[in-house]
């Protein structure tokens, strides 16, 4: 009797002990799944007894510490993370001494919507860097990227009855450790009556051609803008052969570029030596580009592939030498035919901008191809068509439909990962490389909101990537990349002859003609405004 006593107990511990066993393997399983679960946004509401779907939002703001609030309820400062439902929300960011940032946000389940509002000062106080004086203003000019100005003025020099002339460069951007004068005068000369004067800035204006003409005599220069000089210490330039040539600089800033309708010469700045890049023929189409790592691209009709449906091309590397062709993109393929934009433009859904590839039997490229860019930083090529513009990967070998209109490149971002193009209707940014840390960037193009492409131009990027600046009405605005959050920060800018931002700490510049109220003489004052 002791004995079956003993065996009931032990039978109903193993069973005691095997539910437990499986009460906690199920609590285990319970517990990874909602971790699981909540690590990728859903939540449980007790009071409403739904599960809901979040995601996240990520504000990190320029300056730092400023206040965060959502629909109104503040959030605490920033940098800042924090989970909500999915839908859309008012955001704004505040911090004493800036103008409020606001923004209506979609949160999106299980992604993470990164916002980087960058703060614009109440006050943009006016600061004068420098002035000209006693000089008269002639011309200016500036290099691509409105790095480096150069300003020609005179002086009647009353000994010798003889004008000064005095090239004045100002340099934007300045590194932290050049403390030379800014601006500087680089190049001096002297003249009984006013020569016509023509540059011509290298991309990155260090260097610029100069052509100087006086009595019908033309004289062609090289003038670096690294140092002082004078006229007559200048690299003379034989390029009279090329008179009638159209006349323009090879990305690297290292060779001039010639060309007319028979052919196109490159010249070398450094060594002086021609190199023939292309002989035309009659009836043939030459589209061609250099890029900043001194790379020539030539683009050339496949005429053994081209079919009545295609346009077929071959895309050609080499240096700008000429040497070392190496073909780097084979199978460029472009309809004739355009009814595939009308269904592109009608398409709605999501996967409008997905990567193709494409072959002479299939193609969703449209066009006869008017202008390439290649950006080797971007692994990457802009290619504008003469109906549409599209982005082609080199890594991956696959395009991207950038728009279904004729359009225009205006520039890359500096963090080569969009680009700013404009049709006969808006600017639009193009994202062609997705954030890593923010998958809720889209590959895809959007629209510039509050921007009229009437009476607007934008004028360039600032240096986070995020925010652009443009004119409009005359007037200068500052404005993140979808147009939100859109500041006037200059009310009138036909007084200037040149404005735009600096890399560093985003000052606007301005360069402005005023004039004397004592002796009525003119004044070339440079100053800044301290935005941000």
């Amino acid at each position: 009797m002791i004995y079956l006593d003993t065996m009931t107990k032990e039978k109903r511990n193993k069973k005691i002990l095997t539910l437990i066993s499986i009460i906690a393997s199920v609590s285990v399983y319970i517990g990874a799944v909602l971790v699981y679960l909540y690590a990728n946004g859903w939540r449980i509401d007790p009071f409403n007894q739904q599960v809901i779907k979040t995601g996240v939002l990520t504000v990190e703001s320029d300056p730092f510490l400023a206040s965060l609030f959502i629909e109104g309820e503040s959030r605490g400062r920033t940098p800042r993370s924090t989970s909500l439902h999915v839908g859309e929300y008012n955001i704004s960011v505040r911090r004493d001494g800036y103008l409020e940032w606001q923004k209506r946000v979609e949160i999106k389940e299980e992604k993470s919507t990164n916002v980087y509002p960058w703060l614009i000062r109440e006050r943009i106080e006016k600061q004068n860097l420098s002035t000209i004086e006693g000089r008269k203003y002639l011309q200016s000019w500036e290099s691509e990227n409105s790095d480096r100005i150069l300003i020609l003025t005179s002086k009647l020099n009353e000994e010798t009855t003889l004008f000064d002339f005095e090239l004045w460069l100002y340099i934007v951007n300045t590194t932290f450790w050049d403390l030379s004068s800014n601006p500087k005068v680089v190049l001096s000369f002297q003249s009984a009556q006013e020569p016509t004067i023509d540059l011509l800035s290298s991309p990155a204006g260090v260097y610029w051609l100069l052509k100087y003409t006086q009595d019908s005599i033309s004289t062609s220069y090289l003038l670096d803008t690294s140092k002082s000089t004078t006229l007559e210490n200048l690299v003379v330039l034989n390029t009279s052969p090329f008179d009638s040539y159209e006349i323009s600089w090879a990305r690297n800033n290292q060779y001039l570029m010639f060309e007319s309708d028979q052919d196109l010469i490159s010249f070398s700045i450094d060594r002086q030596n021609r190199y023939l890049l292309i002989k035309k023929t009659a009836d043939n189409q030459y589209i061609w580009n250099t890029d900043e790592q001194g790379y020539f691209y030539i683009l050339e009709s496949a005429l053994e592939n081209e079919t009545e449906r295609v346009y077929a091309y071959v895309l050609t590397q080499q240096e700008m030498d000429g040497s070392n062709p190496k073909v780097l993109v084979s199978d460029l393929f472009f309809q004739k035919n355009k009814d595939y934009l009308t269904r592109y433009i009608e398409d709605t859904t999501p996967f409008r901008f997905t990567a193709f590839t494409n072959s002479t039997a299939s193609t969703r490229s449209v066009g006869k191809v008017e202008h390439i860019r290649v950006n080797q930083s971007a692994q990457g090529i802009y290619i504008q068509t003469s109906v549409a513009s599209y982005w082609y990967n080199m890594k991956t070998k696959r395009y991207h439909m950038i728009t279904p209109f004729k359009s225009e490149f205006v520039s890359f971002a500096p963090d080569n990962s969009k680009l700013i193009y404009k049709d006969e209707n808006e600017y639009s940014i193009f994202t062609f490389l997705k954030e890593e840390s923010n998958p809720n960037v889209e590959i895809g193009a959007k629209r510039i909101d509050n921007l009229s492409l009437s009476n607007g131009k934008i004028l360039g990027w600032l240096s986070n990537s995020s925010y652009i600046y443009f004119v409009e009405d005359n007037r200068l605005y500052i404005a993140d990349k979808d147009g939100d959050n859109k500041t006037l920060i200059l009310s009138s800018v036909d007084t200037n002859l040149h404005l735009g931002m600096t890399s560093s700490r985003d000052y606007l510049f301005t360069i402005s003609i005023l004039v004397n109220p004592v002796d009525g003489q003119e004044i070339i004052s440079i100053d800044r405004y301290l935005v941000h």
